[in-house]
């Protein structure tokens, strides 16, 4: 029961693995961190590493002192590996909720020229869940298909049982109102032009925000990585023009200045290519 909001999580992600397995990999994993940390550990304790050569060199000092000083490093290592095993599954339930959100708009309007035809609901959630066009809602489809064909439920009752299981609340939303408008009678058709509707207005207002927020660094790009590097080259020439001792070379800090301007350059684009939506 400790881990009951942890075994939900890792039924969302859709990890291919059962969730008692999961938590069974993860005290393991963490067993073991314990003992390779206990191999670092005495290793340090009689060799110390140093950015200059020699680099790796025997410890001379006192010894005691030496394991306290260490004494982190067998504590660390099992407390980070629980950790990254622990919030997996919420940083992936995260992600592939994101992933899903981004292809529902498109679905539910592929779901509404579908019905328009008065094909059975079944029929529809088929044509999704086999295609190729949505690989992350087209998996929480073939849930669907899988309890009405292989567990035998009703196409009601397992909208229901994978509304509870997806890591999408608008996905669980979508699903909850298709169980109440198959069980009311209700036109799929109008059902599926409301949700369609509702979702492509907060996909567009997703999309205006992340327009502006690319803006916004746009901006912070110009000012940090453009003028900045100018600023400085500017007073490294009058510095090395007008001969004044600044207690480093001009060519060290116009390397220095070149390393940063690449570094941020690689962390712009990274942010950038996370943010941007896939559609």
């Amino acid at each position: 029961g400790k881990f009951k909001t942890f075994t939900l999580d890792i039924r969302r992600t859709n990890i291919n693995v059962l969730a008692a397995t999961f938590i069974s990999i993860m005290f393991f994993s963490v067993l073991v961190s314990f003992f390779v940390s206990l191999l670092f550990y005495s290793f340090f304790i009689f060799f110390e590493f140093s950015f200059v050569t020699p680099i790796l060199s025997v410890f001379e000092g006192n010894y005691f002192l030496r394991m306290l000083k260490l004494l982190w490093i067998p504590v660390a290592f099992p407390l980070v590996t629980f950790g990254a095993f622990y919030l997996y599954p919420g940083a992936e339930k995260k992600a592939l909720a994101g992933r899903i959100d981004q292809e529902l708009p498109f679905v539910v309007i592929h779901m509404r020229s579908i019905s328009g035809s008065k094909i059975e609901p079944l029929e529809i959630l088929k044509i999704i869940g086999l295609g190729k066009e949505y690989k992350y809602a087209g998996q929480e489809v073939r849930k669907i298909l899988n309890q009405t064909n292989v567990y035998g439920y009703d196409l009601s009752t397992a909208l229901r049982n994978v509304s509870l299981s997806t890591p999408s609340a608008k996905f669980s939303e979508l699903l909850n109102g298709m169980s109440v408008t198959i069980n009311s009678g209700g036109d799929m058709r109008s059902f599926f032009d409301k949700r369609a509707e509702s979702l492509l207005l907060e996909y567009r207002l997703e999309r205006e925000k992340n327009n502006k927020s690319a803006e916004t660094f746009m901006d912070l790009y110009i000012s940090v990585v453009i003028a900045t590097p100018m600023i400085l080259l500017i007073i490294l020439i009058m510095i090395a023009v007008s001969g004044i001792d600044a207690g480093f070379s001009a060519e060290g800090m116009s390397i220095a200045v070149i390393g940063i301007v690449a570094i941020v350059n690689v962390l712009f684009l990274t942010f950038l290519h996370l943010k941007q939506p896939n559609y």
